[in-house]
């Protein structure tokens, strides 16, 4: 197989996934029908996922292709698959909301699918430069997405905050890239087989430990992914945003923008070495920031009455635990945090968007998105209720749900890797949450309904929900396949580390 061919083979998922969109935009425009867009959709996934699984089979270690900024690994594969799964429930759980709320049925799906592309590529990437464009790709499909319902000025509010907040932390992010690069003089993260030396090498054999100008850099460059994260302080835009945006667009941020983030960063930090220097200040800041997104995400969500509000400054809090893993790995240079990390993000997807997939159906039947209006729901819709707050318990941490040994896993790998203290505050954190996911499920299950009817679930949001029931339920049971996984994708990400 000649040089061409590989590199189009190692980019055949992306490359797939935007012929995709492209053809659902055209479909769209000659057709006008939302099932044969969403058909077309669903069933287009298929390709870039068989691509995804053949690499997963096919490919051996970490592969290189053009000009060594394509980074096909364990670790990119990963994501891939989460970024895929995503799409697929996103698709079936937004196909009711779309037709009654957004005019523009088409444009949804081909945001969302171009930003899945963008994400891909966030994971996929060693060099700085792609990065930051696959990280543009992401994010501008979702500054429109957030106001797509044109007559509500709440929407267009949610878009225009949106952009704005984007912007700047994509300057941010870029000025961190700027100085990382007058200091190495290179934008390539890792040492390529072509034998131009990454930045992982050139750190290394720096002398200058405890450099002002690369701590400024990784400052900025934590702030910039900080915002797709949602850390604190970075994470002002996140409940305005996520409450007036259309509610499948709020679950496809919560999930896809937060997870593409913590790829890119996961990527940044370990791959390019950046914990060669300033590691004892970074680790204090990263602890500082973890130990602020969990406290704030948590207690401020155990005060919110709106539904969609809570979820964001829980979406908030379940960064701070993923922020715990990541410091310890990077404290420790161990793959195991990074690793309880990637498990954590892989259940936290699949819970989260069934919680939401349940939270658009009721607030459609309902007509509110408020806690009061979830009163006595399990007696109007029983199967719908009882798969979200099955989801929601697995987001508190109750075992014996997957949600439990995602926490499980990355507490006690954090602990172990000399973490206690954060660990102990994360805890604590855990159970504050349990407060808020709590009043959601009380109010379905032990409040007297408002009405007496029976409601019906739209197909659409009853597949995507029991997908996820589904998927929660296997995980339960077999959390070991995914978990393997996880530590092969960080061991990757560590294994062309300079010694």
């Amino acid at each position: 197989m000649s040089l061409g061919i590989k590199d189009l083979y190692l980019l055949a998922p992306e490359l797939s996934l935007t012929i995709l969109a492209l053809v659902v935009m055209m479909v769209d425009l000659f057709v006008k029908r939302r099932i044969v867009v969403v058909s077309v959709a669903l069933v287009g996934l298929i390709v870039p996922l068989a691509f995804t699984i053949s690499q997963a089979i096919t490919l051996n270690g970490t592969q290189r292709g053009f000009f060594d900024m394509l980074v096909v690994d364990p670790y990119s594969i990963f994501f891939q698959v989460v970024f895929l799964i995503i799409a697929v429930i996103m698709i079936l759980a937004s196909y009711d909301y779309v037709g009654k709320y957004v005019k523009a049925d088409g444009e949804f799906y081909t945001l969302l699918l171009f930003s899945v592309t963008g994400m891909m590529f966030m994971a996929s990437t060693g060099d700085l430069i792609s990065i930051y464009i696959a990280l543009e790709l992401t994010s501008f499909p979702l500054y429109v997405m957030a106001g797509l319902i044109r007559s509500n000025e709440r929407s267009a509010e949610a878009a225009v905050k949106y952009v704005l907040l984007g912007a700047m932390s994509s300057a941010i992010l870029l000025y961190g890239f700027a100085l990382l690069y007058g200091l190495t003089g290179t934008t390539e993260l890792a040492t390529g087989p072509n034998g131009g030396l990454g930045i992982a090498t050139i750190l290394l054999r720096s002398v200058h430990q405890g450099n002002l100008m690369l701590l400024v850099a990784e400052v900025l460059i934590l702030a910039g992914f900080g915002f797709k994260i949602s850390a604190v302080p970075f994470h002002m835009w996140a409940p305005d945003i996520y409450e007036g945006s259309p509610t499948p667009a709020t679950a496809f941020f919560s999930v896809g923008s937060k997870a593409a983030g913590f790829a890119a960063l996961f990527r940044v930090f370990i791959y390019g070495n950046l914990g060669h220097l300033n590691t004892t200040s970074m680790v204090i800041i990263f602890a500082i920031v973890a130990v602020l997104t969990m406290t704030l995400g948590n207690f401020v969500a155990a005060v919110q009455t709106n539904v969609k509000r809570m979820m964001a400054y829980s979406s908030i809090a379940q960064a701070g635990y993923i922020l715990v893993g990541f410091t310890a790995s990077f404290a420790s240079g161990s793959a195991g945090g990074i690793a309880a990390s990637l498990f954590f993000i892989m259940i936290y997807v699949i819970t989260n968007l069934g919680a939401f997939s349940g939270i658009i159906a009721l607030a459609d039947l309902t007509g509110g998105d408020r806690i009061e209006d979830f009163r006595g729901l399990f007696k109007r819709a029983p199967l719908l209720s009882t798969g979200t707050a099955l989801c929601m318990l697995s987001l508190a941490g109750i075992p014996p749900v997957a949600g439990f040994f995602s926490k499980v896993v990355l507490f006690t790998t954090s602990w172990g890797l000399g973490l206690g203290w954060l660990v102990i505050i994360a805890l604590l954190n855990s159970i504050v949450s349990l407060v808020y996911y709590g009043r959601v499920v009380k109010a379905m299950f032990f409040d007297a309904p408002l009405k007496n009817d029976r409601l019906v679930t739209p197909p659409g949001l009853a597949i995507s929900l029991l997908l996820a029931t589904v998927a929660l339920i296997v995980l339960t049971i077999f959390p070991g396949f995914v978990l393997d996984t996880a530590r092969q994708g960080a061991l990757s990400l560590f294994a062309l580390l300079p010694k």
